[in-house]
């Protein structure tokens, strides 16, 4: 279960990075140890100010960072207003 979370958080990532990153390059990284499975989706669009994201807005909310709680993971989201986003998705099971 915890691995099927992080692969639906990703492609949520995609999905999101495809929506709002325009023609820039969008970058899927993954690294699988023994004890944790790291992904990580980067784009160089517009990015944006996470702190700002309204509270009905829920794709990074529920379907990123609140799927991945729910299965014993972690998501953060690095972005900044003209210099692209990173979502990290970490699992160790």
């Amino acid at each position: 279960e915890p691995a099927a979370a992080l692969v639906a958080a990703a492609r949520e990532a995609l999905v999101n990075a495809s929506k709002f990153a325009g023609p820039e390059p969008i970058a899927l990284y993954a690294e699988v140890t023994d004890d944790r499975v790291e992904v990580f989706v980067r784009d160089r669009g517009p990015g944006f100010a996470v702190d700002d994201v309204p509270n009905d807005r829920r794709g990074v909310r529920d379907s990123i960072v609140g799927r991945m709680e729910r299965h014993g993971g972690r998501a953060t989201v690095h972005s900044t207003p003209g210099y692209g986003t990173e979502v990290e998705l970490v699992i160790e099971p």
